[in-house]
């Protein structure tokens, strides 16, 4: 049988049903209400909502079928006239089974792959004998075998860490085209931030970041962009008909969790919707396929299967990885992809489950094999957040506000490095011999160097110069001075490697000096 795609909408007295069934046998349609039950049957669709409040047949109910476009439209009165129901638009959600269950008080519903669920079971037995035909509807799913069981002493990641060994059988080289964590199942949780923050630290790019901090320009043209989620308010979120698609495909699961592992997936969610911002912004809205691998790159929690436990490690994060990886690393534009995040979650649920079904077409559609993504954090994700509550993004969206970060905790000593670039480049301290063809100040970035010394202009030895060369007066401007200084240029060339030091900006000039024999310079033509 197949799911049709539907939409509900509600006014103070009444549920619209919208189905779309193309193919239907209109003579044997079925309908059968029964208060938050609902189910429909028209060959080869079938569809069972749990709604979230309780509607009736009655003399007042409707129903048409507009064969051009093949959709039922069907009304129903609710029982307590004036009630609001909730999450109409989140389609997963409806399309769970009720559940007669007592849930444990103090106890969050979320499944857990380590539990076998039997003493739930046993606990309620006689409840599921009075659901009557409501289990001929429903086949329950087992436990894996114990073959198949998590190892208590396994890493585990995936969403809310209930995932292990799942990548044992994949080559290194295969995953390191999509995660950075070496060796998931073998790296302990707790030594993934080291690692993480160690690799972003010998990835920090110092002239790409002098470079776009010093001639903005561009960046600015995207930090001014106006976003989607900047224009519209939460009344104008729809789906589309392929969202749609993705969210009646997702399989009905139900989640136990504690409080800590609540946290953390809430703070991993904020943590990839960094990542979907930033491509969104950086693309002006038109997705690239490059698009995928921004958004898995800049979230640690995709890339590094990390566990996040304060909302400030995850803006510190994200931060970092924006400066280190992707084409555009500036600080201001980092600053506003943490604005649009603040953005996505005011307009609520349905926008951001928009967001992540985006994500997840990006990773079923690329090149590399993000779709395991997929499997380990975006299906679980796409349908927790459509049964959670609206505090969990007003929680997030408070803590996000509190949230204040400065350079200085971001790790690469950005202040001092920001000062000694900006002071080269404000004083217009050009060093002779440094100058390109094309002019352009920001390659002579790529000879800074560190020293103890406070910065001073590297000037030719006139007088050196006149007695060991016979040309013309006009090569004064351009020989560079004595051996020692040519030693000091062949050094130029190092990475800053101590931000905390002054800048030197040295010179090389391999035209005009031959460190070899110091013979003597061409005049210039």
């Amino acid at each position: 049988m197949l799911t049709p795609r539907f939409e509900l909408t509600q006014t103070e007295d009444e549920v619209l049903v919208v189905i779309h069934a193309p193919y239907a046998n209109i003579k044997d349609t079925e309908v059968h209400v029964e208060a938050c039950d609902f189910r429909f049957f028209s060959n080869p669709y079938y569809l069972r909502l749990n709604l979230p409040g309780e509607i009736e047949e009655n003399d007042a109910s409707t129903g048409s079928y507009d064969c051009e476009k093949g959709d039922f439209s069907m009304r129903f009165s609710k029982i307590n006239k004036g009630e609001h129901f909730e999450n109409l638009d989140m389609i997963s959600s409806l399309l769970l089974p009720s559940t007669k269950k007592t849930i444990i008080p103090d106890i969050q519903v979320i499944s857990n792959p380590v539990t076998s669920g039997t003493d739930v079971v046993n606990d309620n037995e006689e409840d599921d004998k009075d659901d009557g035909d409501d289990d001929e509807w429903f086949i329950p799913q087992n436990v894996p075998s114990e073959d198949s069981c998590i190892s208590l002493n396994s890493s585990k990641y995936g969403f809310a860490n209930k995932i292990s060994r799942a990548l044992d059988a994949f080559e290194e080289s295969w995953l390191a085209e999509i995660i950075d964590l070496p060796r998931p199942d073998d790296t302990p949780i707790n030594l993934r931030k080291n690692l993480r923050e160690k690799h972003e630290s010998s990835s920090f790019n110092v002239v790409h970041y002098i470079a776009e901090y010093l001639e903005s320009e561009q960046i600015d043209e995207y930090i001014k962009f106006k976003a989607e989620w900047e224009i519209i308010s939460d009344k104008d979120v729809t789906f589309t008909e392929k969202e749609v698609s993705i969210l009646k495909e997702m399989p009905n699961k139900e989640y136990l969790l504690d409080d800590k592992e609540i946290l953390n997936i809430s703070l991993g969610l904020v943590d990839i919707l960094f990542g979907f911002c930033y491509n969104y912004r950086t693309t002006l809205g038109e997705n690239t396929v490059e698009s995928g691998w921004t958004v898995a790159k800049l979230s640690s929690t995709l890339s590094w299967f990390e566990n996040f436990l304060e909302m400030k490690d995850v803006v510190i994060g994200c931060i970092r990885r924006s400066l280190c990886f992707p084409l555009f690393r500036n600080w201001n534009l980092s600053m506003k992809i943490i604005e649009d995040i603040k953005q996505v979650l005011k307009l609520g649920k349905k926008y951001v489950v928009k967001s992540l079904c985006e994500i997840y077409t990006f990773f079923n559609s690329s090149c590399e094999p993000r779709y395991v993504l997929n499997q380990l954090y975006i299906k679980d994700y796409l349908i927790w957040i459509q049964q959670s509550p609206n505090s969990v993004l007003e929680f997030l969206l408070k803590e996000l506000n509190q949230i204040e970060v400065k350079k200085e905790e971001i790790g690469f000593d950005l202040p001092s490095l920001e000062n000694s670039a900006y002071d080269i480049y404000a004083k217009d301290l050009i060093i002779e011999n440094t100058k390109t063809e094309d002019g352009n100040l920001m390659t002579s970035f790529s000879n800074l160097t560190i020293n103890k010394k406070p910065i001073t202009p590297v000037v030719s030895d006139s007088s050196d110069t006149d007695s060991d060369s016979d040309s013309d007066s006009d090569s004064d401007s351009t020989t560079s001075s004595s051996s020692d200084n040519n030693s000091e240029s062949n050094n130029s060339t190092s990475m800053l490697t101590d931000h905390s030091k002054k800048i030197e900006c040295k010179s090389k000039s391999s035209e005009s000096l031959d460190s070899d024999d110091h013979s003597e310079p061409e005049t210039p033509n």
